[in-house]
C-alpha cells in the first residue's frame, strides 16, 4: 500500500457522494426552549402575550404591545447530565456550560400624530437568541454482544469486488476513488472484513463470536438567530409583526466506536464531523385582544434556507489485525443546502387585571417537508432522501404551558410546562442509511421520544430596570444506534442492533437584567 503516494485529491474529492441524511436534516433543525428568564420561566408559553423580546422568535406581533424602549441580556448555567443504559450496563457523562441566550434592543416609536384608530405606533427591534444548544456528552458500552461493527461494515460492502476497494494504476489510494465508500475500503484494508463470492462480505469474526463494543461522543456548538423585527398597534386591540431574521449554525461531533472480541483482538474507530452555515427565514404574527382579559394570537414561520459546509474525517484508528492502519490522506468537505420545517403556531392567554395570567401555546412543525439539495438548489440527487423524510418523521408538535402571578406590582411567581412532542415516526426501524459511495464514517444516530421542560421562576420590576431569574429542566429520552444491521426476512426489515437508552436532564438556570430607555 503506497500511503506516500501523492494523488490528485481535488478531483477525486469533488466526485465523491455527499454524506448527510434525514437525521442529518432532523438535527440540524430542531430548536429547544430557549429565551428570557421569563420566557422559560413560564414554558416558552408567549405566543399570545408580546412585551418579552425572546417571545419575538415565536410571535413576532409581540413587538407591537411595547410601551417603552429597553434593552435586555440573558445568561444560562447548564448543568447536564447523560445516562446511557445500554443491556443494562450503565454509562453516565456530566457538562457544566455557561453561555449567552439572548440580547434585545427594542426601540419604541413615538406617534408622530394623536388618533384613536388606525395604526398608532410602531416599534422595531433587533434580536439575538441562541435556538439550539447542541453541547453534549454521551457514552455507552456493554458486553457479550451478538451483533459487531464488523457486520455492518459487511453487510454495507456488498456489491464491491475485493479489486474494487485495492489499489489500482487509476487511483493508488483506493480512498480516492469516487465509486468507493470510506467504511468499505477502511473495513477491507484492515482487516475487518473479508470477500465472498458475488460480491459479498463476511466479518472476520468466527461463526457466534461476540464483541464487547463501546461507543463516545461529544458535540459541540449551536444555533443562534439575529433578527430584525417591525411590530404594528392598530386600535389598541390588533398588533401585528414580522421579523426578517438570519441564523448561524455550527455544530462539531468526535465520535468513536471499539469493540473488543471476546477470542481476541479488537479495533478502535475515531471519526471527526463539522457543519457550519447560515440560514434565512421570515417569521409573520398577530394577536388579538377581543376583550380587555383575553388575548389570542397566531404566527407562521417560513422555511428557513440553510448554506451548510461539512468536513468528515477519520481522526484516528487502530486495530490488533494490522501494526499500521490504512486510512485516507485527508478528510472531505463539501457545502449543501437544507429547507428546514415549515412552522404554525396559535396560542391564547387569560389575564386576571393585574394580579396573574395564564397562557397556552400550540406549535406545528412539518418536520416531513424537510429537503436536502446541492448547492445549486438541485434536490434531485437526494431525491430518495427527501422522499423518505416521511417514512423517517412525522409532524413535530409543541404544547406550551405558563402561569404567572403577582404578589403585588414589583414581584412576581411563575411557572411553567412544555411538552415537545416525539416526530420520529415508530413505524420506521430501518435508521441511518448512508450512500454507498459516501465519504461520511459517522455511523451513529438517535431515535428520539418525547422531551419535557418543567419551569419556573421570579421576577422584579423598578421604574427603570428589571430581573429575572429562572429554572428549566429539561428532561429528552433516546435510542442511540451505533450504527444498524439490517435484517430481511420476506416483506419484513428490522435492525437487528440493540440500541442503547439515553437520558439526558439538563438543569437551566438563567438570568434576565433589562434596562428600560
Amino acid at each position: 500500500m503506497k500511503k506516500n503516494i501523492l494523488v490528485a485529491l481535488l478531483a477525486a474529492a469533488s466526485t465523491l457522494a455527499f454524506a448527510q441524511t434525514e437525521y442529518d436534516a432532523f438535527k440540524l433543525t430542531q430548536t429547544e426552549l430557549s429565551g428570557s428568564a421569563r420566557y422559560m420561566s413560564m414554558g416558552g408559553a408567549f405566543g399570545a402575550l408580546g412585551g418579552d423580546a425572546t417571545a419575538l422568535k415565536d410571535n413576532p406581533a409581540g413587538l407591537g404591545v411595547y410601551r417603552s424602549s429597553e434593552i435586555a441580556v440573558t445568561l444560562n448555567s447548564m448543568i447536564q447530565n447523560t445516562t446511557s443504559t445500554w443491556n443494562s450496563t450503565q454509562s453516565t457523562e456530566d457538562l457544566y456550560k455557561t453561555k449567552l441566550n439572548s440580547f434585545s434592543y427594542v426601540m419604541t416609536m413615538p406617534r408622530w400624530e394623536e388618533k384613536n384608530s388606525g395604526l398608532l405606533s410602531s416599534n422595531f427591534s433587533f434580536t439575538f437568541n441562541r435556538l439550539q444548544n447542541f453541547n453534549r456528552k454521551v457514552s455507552a458500552n456493554t458486553t457479550g454482544s451478538s451483533f459487531s461493527f464488523t457486520d455492518f461494515l459487511a453487510a454495507f460492502s456488498e456489491g464491491y469486488s475485493a479489486a474494487d476497494l485495492s489499489e489500482s494504476t487509476a487511483y493508488p489510494e483506493p480512498y480516492e476513488n469516487s465509486n468507493n465508500a470510506w467504511l468499505s475500503v477502511l473495513g477491507y484494508q484492515n482487516y475487518l472484513i473479508n470477500p465472498l463470492a458475488d460480491n459479498k462480505w463476511s466479518s472476520i469474526l468466527s461463526e457466534g463470536e461476540k464483541v464487547n463494543p463501546s461507543t463516545y461522543l461529544f458535540e459541540t456548538g449551536s444555533v443562534s438567530e439575529y433578527g430584525i423585527g417591525w411590530g404594528g398597534n392598530i386600535n389598541n386591540n390588533l398588533f401585528l409583526g414580522a421579523n426578517l431574521n438570519m441564523q448561524d449554525l455550527s455544530y462539531s461531533v468526535n465520535s468513536s466506536i471499539s469493540e473488543s472480541f471476546t477470542q481476541g483482538g479488537g479495533f478502535d474507530l475515531t471519526t471527526a464531523l463539522t457543519q457550519s452555515g447560515v440560514g434565512f427565514n421570515l417569521k409573520l404574527g398577530a394577536i388579538y385582544l377581543p376583550s380587555n382579559n383575553l388575548r389570542l394570537g397566531v404566527s407562521f414561520h417560513t422555511p428557513t434556507i440553510y448554506s451548510i459546509s461539512e468536513y468528515t474525517n477519520v481522526k484516528d484508528f487502530t486495530t490488533s489485525e494490522i501494526d499500521k492502519p490504512y486510512l485516507p490522506l485527508q478528510g472531505y468537505s463539501h457545502d449543501y443546502k437544507i429547507t428546514g420545517p415549515l412552522q404554525a403556531q396559535a396560542s391564547a392567554a387569560y389575564l386576571f387585571g393585574k394580579k396573574g395570567l395564564i397562557s397556552v401555546e400550540y406549535n406545528y412543525i412539518n418536520y416531513p417537508g424537510m429537503r436536502l439539495g446541492l448547492e445549486n438548489g438541485d434536490t434531485k440527487y437526494y431525491q430518495d432522501e427527501n422522499r423518505n423524510m416521511s417514512n423517517v418523521f412525522i409532524a413535530g408538535q409543541n404544547l406550551k404551558f405558563g402561569a404567572e402571578y403577582k404578589l403585588n406590582p414589583s414581584f412576581a411567581l411563575r411557572a411553567g410546562y412544555a411538552l415537545m412532542k416525539s416526530p420520529a415516526n415508530a413505524g420506521y426501524l430501518q435508521g441511518k442509511s448512508l450512500k454507498l459511495n459516501s465519504a461520511n464514517t459517522n455511523t451513529e444516530y438517535f431515535n428520539q421520544f418525547d422531551t419535557k421542560y418543567l419551569t419556573a421562576g421570579a421576577g422584579y420590576r423598578a421604574a427603570g430596570w428589571f430581573l429575572d431569574l429562572a429554572y428549566a429542566q429539561k428532561i429528552q429520552d433516546e435510542d442511540m444506534y451505533p450504527y444498524q444491521v439490517l435484517r430481511y426476512t420476506g416483506n419484513q426489515v428490522t435492525n437487528i442492533v440493540t440500541p442503547a437508552a439515553v437520558n439526558t436532564t439538563t438543569h437551566n438556570i438563567v438570568v434576565t437584567l433589562g434596562i428600560k430607555l
